[in-house]
């Protein structure tokens, strides 16, 4: 199970608010993996963790952009890249074990990965700007 840690504290905004959700999305997904679970039912579970995956990075995106964060084109990639990933796990893997394994592992390197080091980013950037002491 994925925990929610203040070391993963962003903006205290929005951006905290979607990495919450996101991980107790991909708890439920963990949840469901179980002996006689319903497929049908990880199977939208996943899919509502992929849409909010794309929600989601729309939503950051958008904020550096307002923010001129100059590493937006870079954070950009790594963002398809994990889209690309879940396409690829959703349309290649023909057994439940397979998806469900597949994606927690690609949970586990966005939860680590992208939020602890390329938000983190985004964090120091906004920290830096004068605006940030007001």
């Amino acid at each position: 199970m994925f925990k929610w840690t203040l070391q993963m504290q962003i903006d205290n905004g929005q951006l905290d608010e979607d990495h919450r959700k996101l991980i107790s999305i991909a708890n439920r997904v963990l949840e469901l993996n179980r002996p006689n679970r319903d497929v049908e039912e990880i199977k939208l579970v996943i899919r509502e963790l992929y849409d909010y995956v794309k929600y989601h990075f729309s939503r950051e995106e958008n904020l550096m952009r307002e923010l001129n964060y100059p590493e937006i084109a870079d954070h950009h990639k790594k963002h398809q890249a994990i889209v690309a990933d879940m396409n690829h796990y959703l349309t290649s893997s023909h057994h439940m074990n397979d998806i469900l394994s597949n994606f927690r592992g690609l949970v586990d390197k966005w939860v680590i990965n992208h939020i602890m080091e390329e938000d983190e980013k985004i964090r120091r950037f906004m920290e830096s700007k004068p605006s940030a002491s007001k």
